[in-house]
């Protein structure tokens, strides 16, 4: 399906060790986990505002282009904490793209661990697409108009009421990427955290992975990656065509680090 989203004219100790091993099973052990100085930044939103976001290479806190499309720090609820961010699109406009997301743009680095957890209020019905987690890509790292589409991850329908996830590669020949774990089950009404590990090459060591909540749903390796390092990451609610209005997703304790965050991992 057509989908163009480009809208917008030392050593370590033994914790991180662990952390390490856990990564390696491909899961979650042990108690809550202190990440330490392996995480390279993050967005915890305990100051009430998007400072962490905006402090840095960004795009910042976007909503568009319906003025129900929203974007706020709320203390409705919070996966660690008092604060998340909340992302409101106005579904009310059938087969009209509505966007909020946060990004972090270029001065990422070519190796690491992406992460994001996310709150689902109740189930939504998608008709087109639904994208919660993006990478994008840049063709000339000093050309602004050469940034593009390349990695999605979306929430689907798996059946009415459940959902699930997808992987998009909009290079790809077939967009749509099968999964290594069919249909998992993303949970309603609980925090969930999304990883990712993308080794941004431009050769055969390149490397992209996903968790959710700990469980490895795909990994695709030895495989060129982006055609230049410039990497954006979004951590977003973009949809088109979904039911019932409004759509609201919920999402805390972003990251980016050297090592895997994991599901017990403590970002602060």
């Amino acid at each position: 399906m057509s989908r163009p989203l480009r809208v917008r004219g030392p050593a370590r100790g033994s914790a991180v060790a662990l952390a390490l091993a856990c990564a390696a099973l491909g899961a979650s052990c042990g108690p809550d986990l202190g990440v330490g100085s392996d995480v390279l930044w993050s967005a915890t939103f305990e100051s009430n505002s998007f400072s962490e976001w905006t402090a840095v290479p960004t795009r910042g806190a976007e909503a568009f282009p319906e003025p129900g499309d929203s974007i706020v720090v709320s203390n409705d609820r919070a996966h660690d904490g008092t604060y998340s961010v909340k992302l409101t699109i106005d579904t009310s406009v059938m087969g009209e793209q509505q966007n909020t997301l946060l990004s972090r743009v270029g001065d990422l680095p070519v190796e690491g661990y992406y992460s994001a957890w996310y709150y689902l209020p109740g189930a939504v019905t998608v008709g087109t697409y639904w994208v919660i987690f993006k990478f994008r890509l840049r063709t000339n790292v000093d050309d602004e108009s050469t940034t593009t589409e390349f990695y999605d991850l979306d929430l689907v329908n798996s059946s009415p009421g459940h959902m699930s996830l997808v992987l998009y590669n909009h290079l790809a020949q077939v967009h749509e990427i099968p999964l290594d774990v069919p249909h998992p089950v993303v949970p309603v009404g609980s925090w969930f955290q999304i990883e990712s590990y993308y080794r941004n090459n431009q050769d055969n060591t390149g490397r992209i992975t996903f968790w959710l909540d700990g469980q490895q749903i795909i990994d695709i390796n030895g495989h060129p990656m982006a055609p230049t390092p410039w990497i954006e990451w979004e951590v977003c609610s973009i949809g088109k065509d979904l039911m019932p209005n409004p759509a609201v997703l919920y999402a805390d304790d972003c990251a980016v680090s050297a090592t895997r965050v994991g599901p017990t991992g403590l970002i602060r």
